[in-house]
């Protein structure tokens, strides 16, 4: 199981294999009248902030967005996911509003709230009484000067149900707790995500993006971990075309490395997701 935050703007995100919310290219201006998007895409891994979510499989995804021109904006996004780390589900569905604004020709801003929701899905037998949905509300706030992009995002309930009375993962080496301590119900609330992400435009087509993220997850610092990403995007005939390489230091735990019917998936390691999308 693992997880993930968005604040959906960019076409770029989606073909980087990353949801919407996790924009790694600059934030556009506000419209100038009030507009509805969408997007439709497909992708060889779903992979969010370094981590498969699909279990190292492909993944259709797509989303519809309304921008006012004051800048509020609103909108909604979902992917299939695996069962086999977000147990009893086989959705994310995201809902998110916020606003974006700017300060000056290079500074823009977005400030807005998330829900990450996983229809069905449980972190235990969902006929018992102690279980945690994987369900997840987030902060987000980022700031983009250039093609320089700052984002954080803060979790205001447990990170996707990580917590000492519902889902607390373990080390595959010993099988010992990674909590940091034995409190009965110990949460993950206020964990933390900071990451940065440079875009390069090659041509107006063509972008290369780098991206750098760090996951900080209260109460449980043996989960805590490190991504990178570098990705290539080039826009065609309506479609949005991206290939990306992401890799991080996670650790070796059933959070991360899933052992599910037989299969073993390193979900945090080397990865090259490829994907195209359409906007519209």
């Amino acid at each position: 199981m693992l997880k993930r935050n968005k604040l959906a703007v960019a076409v770029l995100s989606a073909f980087c294999a990353m949801p919407v919310l996790a924009a790694d290219a600059p934030a556009p201006a506000a419209p100038a009248a009030p507009a509805v998007t969408g997007s439709f895409g497909f992708t060889s891994d779903y992979v969010f902030n370094g981590i498969s979510q699909s279990y190292r499989s492909p993944a259709l995804q797509g989303g519809f967005d309304y921008a006012h021109a004051s800048g509020l904006y609103v909108g909604t996004w979902a992917s299939n996911i695996s069962g086999n780390q977000y147990t009893n589900a086989s959705m994310e569905w995201d809902v998110y509003g916020g606003y974006k604004g700017k300060v000056g020709a290079d500074l823009a801003y977005d400030v807005g709230l998330m829900t990450v929701t996983y229809p069905g899905g449980k972190t235990a037998d969902p006929t018992t009484a102690a279980y945690k949905r994987w369900d997840t509300a987030e902060v987000v706030a980022g700031g983009t000067w250039k093609n320089l992009n700052l984002k954080l995002t803060y979790t205001l309930t447990d990170w996707y149900g990580i917590n000492n009375s519902g889902y607390a993962p373990t080390m595959w080496s010993d099988s010992s707790s990674t909590a940091d301590s034995t409190a009965t119900d110990l949460g993950s609330k206020g964990s933390t995500y900071i990451e940065l992400n440079y875009t390069y435009e090659v041509s107006d087509s063509l972008k290369v993006i780098a991206h750098v993220g760090s996951q900080k997850i209260a109460n449980f610092k043996k989960l805590d971990y490190t991504d990178y990403k570098i990705a290539v995007s080039k826009s065609y005939e309506g479609f949005d075309f991206g290939l990306a390489f992401t890799t991080t230091n996670a650790t070796d735990n059933n959070l991360y490395h899933v052992k599910s019917n037989g299969d073993d998936k390193v979900l945090s390691g080397n990865i090259i997701a490829a994907s195209v999308t359409h906007g519209f």
